[in-house]
Parts: C-alpha cells; structure tokens; sequence
C-alpha cells in the first residue's frame, strides 16, 4: 500500500511542531498495517514514528522519563528503515531526519 500523501501531511504537521497530530496520522496507519501479513513488517515503521512524534512532546510536557521511554521505542524500529522494501522508503527516511532534527530542537 502506497501512503505517500498521508506522509506528507505527518511531515507538514512535525515541521510545524505539531507532534500529537502527526502521532494521530502515524497511529492510524499503523493500526490499518498492522494485521496484514503483508505490511506487518511495515508497521513496525508507524509504530516507531508514532512513538516518536509523541516522545517530543512528553517531554516539552516536562514528562521525561516517559519520553525517554517511548523514544526507545522508536530505536527499536528505526533500523527497519534501512532495509525494508517499500515504495514508502524514502518519505520514512524523510519523517526519520526530521524527526531527529525536532529531537534535537527540544530536547538537548
């Protein structure tokens, strides 16, 4: 399943910090990828973005632990990037610059 549309808009809302409402797009894609032999493996990919959208902003919540928590999910998945075979591959490594360069502005 081609998503490159519903990426996009995950990456218009995480350029304007809008973290929850990018972790609302990537939850509900990976909900829809999640029981399908098919894209199994893909939505490792959601999952991982959906935790770490909502990472940076537990922790603009002052909620750090919990934040840490959540981002270790993301560094679970992340690798999955690299070597899975999707058309969505290159809006994932896109989301995953980004994501690390919000990181980097909110939480030093």
């Amino acid at each position: 399943m081609i998503i490159i549309k519903e990426l996009k808009v995950a990456i218009e809302l995480l350029s304007k910090n809008e973290f929850v409402q990018a972790h609302d797009i990537f939850e509900d894609l990976w909900r829809a990828y999640k029981d399908s032999k098919n894209t199994r493996e893909e939505s490792f990919i959601l999952k991982a973005f959906t935790n770490a959208s909502i990472s940076i902003e537990l922790h603009k919540m002052n909620r750090s632990e919990h934040s840490t928590n959540v981002w270790n999910t993301f560094k679970k998945y992340e690798n999955l990037i690299e070597t899975i075979i999707t058309p969505n591959r290159d809006k994932y490594k896109e989301i995953k610059t980004l994501i690390y360069t919000k990181r980097d502005e909110f939480i030093k």
